[in-house]
């Protein structure tokens, strides 16, 4: 009896665990099969073509954006391949996806065709716990994205429907994951023909150099945007919904600091339906863009500011504008002078000109009565350290080049020189030229060298004459002793 409840025990523990494992393998299984599922739906990026028009006759404008359904990372994408019937509709323009800024963009324009790439510019590369190398995009999204936007325009003898529509993707790559791309739907209109075009309104509105608010929308009729005090005309680029449609454009030009308007009048192919869109240009009292800051290799900040036109400017320097720290700002160059010379505040001190060097990123006030300017660095006054020696035969002395008086030390020897520092904050001794205004670098000769030179050069000198003087009297007594046996003297007797 024990025998039998215990192989039944065995028995049902045994299939028991058989059972275990089987639902843990079909586990495995459904889990590695939804896994699979969820892995490839995440990766998979469809590329669509979708447009915001809908009722078009001849002469419209068709917008059509190149939309992908999510982006999971994209590092670089492309060729995408855009084609539209080249017999129904002409090529205006093309635009990047406005949530891809950090991606440049490559496009190639061909009659019915625009191939376009793109790749992050701002992706970060970086190493993992192992040491191996990472890329993460700059950019992701979930929903959809426009990669870009192209705008066609109807032909004037257009008929029939307007087809748009992509004929190839290329691939998306993620160091992520991998992805797969396929073709979704295109673009089908209807070119519908009617009496004169009433559409009066704009399909693009931009001011060159300058941002409008709000974005542009065909229906929004008013918006800002501002421009730099050097501007005093703006170029304002439409493209119209119509071709048919006049536009005039004025107020663009001869613009005053402060507050001018630019209007577009447009009038529709009917001459009856208008649209009237206004601009209100700020010209700024200022050349500097609002809160432009610098910061120097020390962390130090400078607020960008506008030379005031009593200021003096070094001879030689002629007015520019220069991109520093991100910022268009008014500078002062000079051929072969490697920094850029502009005004600044520090925070403490009045503001004044600094000379800004972007490579080793250092700034370094100019002041007229000790900044020597040179043809490749930028020279400064300073005190000389304690711990740095000057040599006794150097006395203090006061050098009127008649634009500055210059602060140094005279030798008996006519040498003048200073102690500077220039745009790395390197200091040495100079030695400054008083006929030319140049400077080099000097280096004081060794003394002590010399002393030691001028002893062994005496004592040599000594030992040379007693070797002369022993050399003599032993040719002499030599000579001597020869002539005694060649010619000896007779005997007395």
């Amino acid at each position: 009896m024990r025998y039998l409840i215990g192989k039944k025990t065995v028995l049902f523990a045994a299939k028991s665990g058989c059972a275990f494992l089987a639902l843990l393998l079909a586990a495995s299984v459904c889990m590695a099969f939804f896994k699979a599922d969820r892995v490839n739906a995440d990766s998979q990026v469809v590329i669509s073509a979708v447009t915001r028009s809908s009722d078009i006759g001849p002469g419209d404008i068709i917008i059509v954006d190149v939309v992908a359904n999510h982006m999971p990372g994209i590092t670089e994408f492309g060729p995408v391949r855009f084609n539209y019937d080249a017999d129904q509709a002409e090529f205006v323009a093309f635009d990047q996806g406005k949530e891809l800024t950090n991606y440049a963009y490559t496009e190639t324009q061909t009659k019915g065709e625009l191939i376009v790439s793109g790749m992050d510019q701002m992706m970060s590369v970086g190493t993992d716990e192992n040491g191996e190398e990472t890329i993460s995009a700059s950019f992701a999204s979930e929903e959809q994205v426009v990669l870009f936007t192209v705008t066609l325009r109807i032909y004037p003898n257009g008929s029939g429907d307007i087809n748009c529509w992509i004929s190839e993707c290329g691939s998306f790559t993620s160091p992520e994951e991998s992805v797969s791309v396929s073709i979704g739907s295109g673009v089908t209109l209807p070119i519908k023909r009617g009496g004169l075009s009433s559409n009066a309104t704009l399909s693009s509105l931009k001011v060159r150099g300058a941002s409008i608010t709000p974005e542009f929308n065909p229906n929004i009729t008013e918006y800002t945007c501002s421009v730099e005090l050097s501007v005093t005309e703006v170029q304002v680029s439409v493209i119209e919904s119509n071709s048919w449609a006049a536009v005039s454009i004025n107020g663009n030009q001869y613009l005053n600091v402060g507050d001018n308007t630019v209007t577009v009048d447009v009038t529709a192919q009917d001459g009856i339906n208008r649209m009237h869109y206004t601009i209100h240009v700020v010209r700024r009292e200022s050349n500097i863009p609002d809160n432009a800051l610098l910061v120097d290799v020390d962390g130090n900040t400078y607020t960008f500011l506008d030379a005031p036109e009593e200021a003096v400017i070094p001879e030689g320097f002629s007015q520019t504008t220069r991109y520093i720290n991100g910022y268009s700002v008014p500078a002062y160059i000079r051929d072969g002078v490697t920094s850029v010379l502009i005004y600044l505040y520090d925070g403490t001190q009045s503001p004044g000109f600094y000379f800004y060097n972007s490579t080793a990123k250092t700034v370094i006030k100019y002041e007229p009565e000790n900044t020597i300017i040179e043809t490749s660095q930028i020279l400064k006054s300073v005190e000389v350290p304690d711990d740095v020696m000057i040599p006794e035969e150097f006395k203090p002395a006061i050098f009127d080049n008649g634009t500055m008086l210059l602060n140094g030390y005279l030798n008996d020897d006519g040498d003048f020189i200073l102690y500077l520092a220039d745009e790395n904050g390197f200091k040495d001794f100079y030695r400054y030229n008083q006929t030319d205004g140049t400077v080099s670098t000097y280096r004081f000769a060794d003394k002590k060298a010399e002393l030691l030179y001028s002893y062994l050069f005496d004592v040599f000198l000594v030992i040379a004459i007693i070797e002369a003087v022993i050399i003599t009297i032993t040719v002499y007594i030599i000579r001597r002793m020869v002539s005694d046996r060649t010619s000896p003297r007779p005997k007395r007797v």
